[in-house]
């Protein structure tokens, strides 16, 4: 796999978004501070089919209430999964959150179903495996932090992928393929803030799984800031592997973002 040309200054991002509370959340923050704009891109308004996938030099595929194998009736799933096909094979730098994991994990051939355990939602420890702890998803370990989960759907582990984490209650909770794609099935990237958004939007899922709002939100704010200052930590980590002129000489980056960049 090819990393991003260090000579080719160009720091273009998409994000593919499914519906607008699910949206980059502290990774848009991140990259602002870096001095880059990402582009948000509604997946359902969007013509995907037209988009050239080895433009971006990143894209994020976020999260959503539909499942992959809903394609047939949603066009754009569709398109996003070749879309996503064509990132995986040019080496392109493709980071899914939740759905947008399962669209990556679909689109390497494994199977997305709805998961047998049921809906996970809340803050929950995932645990990173050796080849996980070898990674920057080493900072989103249960020693570093405790995550947020919102999902019904799992996936199996894609041929030729290395599993680096897992829940008790799923095994597949985040993976690698070569160098430069990256799937996420719980979410590091919400906010406190952001997700009473999420709270108004869910409310039925929350009831389904025995939680409340006023739960979660105890959680969020137990848990929330942890959670951002360990996702900054391991998303500039990892773009610093898959992206580093993304971060060359910029004047806003933490002394363990330096650090990254040297390793």
């Amino acid at each position: 796999m090819q990393k991003a040309n260090a000579d080719n200054k160009s720091r273009t991002v998409w994000a593919l978004m499914h519906v607008t509370h699910e949206d980059m959340g502290s990774f848009e923050f991140y990259l602002r501070a870096l001095g880059i704009r990402p582009v948000p891109l509604m997946a359902c308004t969007t013509d995907i089919a037209a988009l050239n996938p080895t433009e971006a030099d990143l894209v994020l595929v976020m999260g959503g209430p539909m499942g992959v194998y809903e394609a047939c009736s949603r066009k754009h799933l569709t398109d996003e999964i070749k879309f996503v096909e064509k990132r995986i094979a040019a080496g392109m730098p493709t980071l899914g959150v939740c759905l947008g994991s399962q669209i990556i994990a679909n689109a390497l051939g494994a199977k997305v179903y709805k998961g047998p355990q049921g809906k996970e939602i809340g803050w929950y420890p995932v645990s990173m495996n050796n080849d996980g702890m070898r990674t920057p998803l080493r900072h989103l370990d249960k020693t570093e932090t405790i995550v947020a989960h919102w999902h019904g759907d799992t996936f199996d582990l894609p041929q030729g992928a290395k599993l680096l984490a897992s829940s008790d209650k799923y095994q597949n909770q985040a993976y690698s393929y070569g160098e430069n794609i990256l799937g996420i099935q719980f979410h590091p990237e919400v906010t406190e803030v952001k997700l009473e958004r999420w709270y108004q939007n869910n409310k039925h899922e929350i009831d389904e799984v025995g939680t409340s709002v006023e739960a979660l939100r105890a959680d969020a704010h137990r848990h929330g800031e942890i959670l951002k200052q360990q996702n900054r930590i391991f998303f500039t980590e990892w773009l610093a592997q898959v992206a580093p002129h993304f971060l060359e000489k910029h004047p806003n980056l933490m002394p363990e973002e330096q650090m990254a960049l040297q390793a």
